[in-house]
């Protein structure tokens, strides 16, 4: 017998979404004949996942938890063939004259740059790089507490989601707007100094994506991530509060994005936390 959790109804709900953004913007997505089968067949192979129950064998219940999961980052990369529709070009001009008017220079050009050293630039991009360990966070809470891991996956998923749908809308390139755009030396794809700065570097280069800068998702999902860690354990919620602090900076040191898309991506994580918490409690009691 089906039975859909809250986050089956925010992710067909974003499908549907991208489904009918692709067909109002097909002349102006990139591959639209590619995205929209995916987008489908996704769709499709959630309506039969929904059917996976307690019992059903255990591989299949761990698939019917941790799906969502599995889709971040293809949602990621699609919004890059996406976010044309709206506006023909990127707006990082116009979110460059936000920095421009707070500071009276581009910090996101500035702070790396002037703080250039090992000790720095392994820090930084060490707390940008534990953004890519959140995973962990979700196993310590699924093997201690399931009710507590569904609400986590589905926040998580709810302001991935909410930044998503606004990349659609704002193309913005951020920090590596020289490099793409102007031709400046490509900091953030440089092998240099020591382990993080040089994973960071194969991280971009191995993506050609562009837009995806405001608000951060990174800060966004930071920010919930240590609230959920919190929730499950005060101390754990305490020790990732600095590192999370530091990877908000971080995202403007290390060239990737603009210090008003970080600012917004704090208030996209602390806003949408609570919308989705609140979303989360009314599905529960409707489904």
């Amino acid at each position: 017998m089906r039975k859909y959790r809250p986050i089956d109804v925010i992710t067909i709900s974003y499908i549907l979404f991208n489904l009918l953004f692709i067909l109002l913007g097909w002349g102006k997505v990139i591959n639209p004949h590619i995205h929209f089968p995916i987008y489908a067949g996704i769709g499709i192979i959630i309506f039969f996942i929904t059917y996976i129950n307690e019992s059903s064998p255990k591989i299949l219940q761990i698939l019917r938890d941790w799906y969502p999961l599995g889709f971040y980052v293809y949602f990621f990369e699609t919004t890059s063939n996406l976010n044309q529709v709206i506006f023909p070009h990127f707006l990082d001009n116009f979110f460059q004259g936000i920095d421009q008017a707070i500071f009276g220079y581009q910090p996101a050009m500035v702070w790396g740059i002037a703080l250039d050293n090992f000790f720095f630039q392994e820090l930084f991009h060490f707390a940008y790089f534990t953004y890519y360990l959140i995973p962990i966070i979700f196993v310590f809470i699924y093997l201690k507490d399931k009710q507590l891991f569904h609400k986590f996956a589905y926040t998580i998923s709810f302001v991935f989601y909410a930044c998503y749908i606004t990349y659609m809308f704002l193309p913005v390139i951020g920090g590596r707007w020289w490099e793409i755009m102007e031709g400046a030396e490509k900091l953030t794809t440089q092998m240099r100094y020591g382990v993080f700065t040089r994973i960071m570097a194969l991280i971009y280069q191995g993506t050609s994506h562009q837009g995806g800068a405001f608000p951060s998702s990174h800060v966004a999902v930071a920010v919930v991530a240590n609230r959920m860690a919190y929730l499950f354990n005060k101390k754990m919620g305490w020790i990732i509060l600095p590192i999370t602090i530091l990877l908000s900076i971080a995202t403007v040191y290390c060239h990737y994005h603009y210090f008003i898309d970080t600012i917004f991506g704090l208030i996209y994580g602390i806003v949408f936390y609570f919308v989705a918490i609140k979303t989360y409690d009314k599905l529960i009691k409707k489904l």
